[in-house]
């Protein structure tokens, strides 16, 4: 069985317990909330680390990616096993693959990113596929889309746990529109590829800092935000 690993912040806000004490009854449900959907023990699920679940709709959909999953479950849906939770999935929503590079960003016009944000509390772990999710704003135009991209040089400073990331948004399609509006996006990077330049000591972990350059609207220089996150050895 692989190990589950109990996410903190952002992954399980929002997930709602009601008991009818009386009745013995639980209800529990999340609103486009992250799961990650893999195969446990034979069933394909969707977890995060602390509530697993399956459901018609889970088990139609690609393995070993992140989702946005709108779901519920009480009492009278029943389990499937001891701990996987027969649940009810109106909406499923998968999470784009970025690409992460470990080369320096090309030197080329950039699509402004408005805002930016890393998923906190995601571990980078095998049994979560290594990604590293992140969400940002940009100014979409009818006919537009854009691949989210992750470059970090794999020369990083000496003697420092904090290793340099940048953004860049990839641009296709005709606009057909002459202005547009503010979207999120999300962006699945698998990073593994990273522990290459982690020094682990020894140990099965290690918490390290991501700094995340990225470019705004007419900027010349970038905005950084940096987020703590804990990346295992295998």
């Amino acid at each position: 069985m692989r190990k589950l690993i109990l996410f903190f912040s952002v992954v399980i806000a929002g997930l709602f317990l009601t008991s009818c004490l009386e009745a013995g009854d639980s209800n529990f449900s999340g609103q486009r909330q992250l799961f990650y959907i893999t195969q446990l023990e034979g069933t394909q699920v969707a977890h995060n680390g602390d509530f697993v679940m399956t459901s018609n709709e889970i088990k139609s959909k690609d393995p070993d990616r992140w989702y946005l999953i709108t779901w519920s479950w009480s009492t009278e849906n029943g389990m499937v096993s001891t701990n996987v939770h027969n649940a009810i999935t109106p909406e499923i929503e998968q999470i784009p693959l970025g690409v992460y590079s470990q080369q320096e960003a090309p030197q080329e016009t950039m699509t402004p990113v408005l805002n930016f944000n890393m998923i906190g509390g995601l571990p980078i772990i095998d049994s979560f596929g290594d990604f590293l999710i992140v969400q940002y704003v940009w100014n979409k135009k009818e006919g537009e889309k854009v691949q989210a991209k992750l470059y970090n040089e794999t020369t990083q400073p000496d003697a420092t746990d904090t290793y340099i990331l940048e953004l860049r948004l990839e641009k296709s399609g005709t606009s057909t529109e002459t202005s547009g509006k503010n979207v999120d996006g999300f962006a699945a990077f698998d990073v593994s590829s990273l522990r290459s330049l982690v020094n682990f000591n020894g140990q099965d972990f290690k918490d390290i800092q991501l700094k995340f350059n990225y470019y705004k609207e007419n900027a010349g220089q970038p905005t950084s935000v940096t987020q703590p996150v804990r990346i295992y050895k295998n």
